[in-house]
């Protein structure tokens, strides 16, 4: 149950990103695995969820993360 909860207040991007990587890097060879990571780190960073866990971090509090997937 930790791990749930610490896995719950990540940003909903990064774990959709993960959760894409997981089920299908293992089918791919190592070059194309690593080119969908770049592809999905490329798609995180300066996102607004992104900003708001960095911007949580410098300021010492929990982050607020919207998920905008319905």
């Amino acid at each position: 149950m930790a791990t749930a909860r610490e896995i719950a207040g990540r940003s909903p991007d990064a774990i959709r990103a993960i959760k894409r990587l997981l089920t299908t890097a293992v089918t791919r060879d190592a070059a194309a695995a690593l080119a969908m990571e770049t592809e999905e780190q490329r798609k995180l960073l300066a996102s607004p969820n992104q900003v708001e866990a960095v911007r949580a971090n410098l300021e010492n509090r929990a982050p607020s993360f919207v998920d905008t997937v319905i």
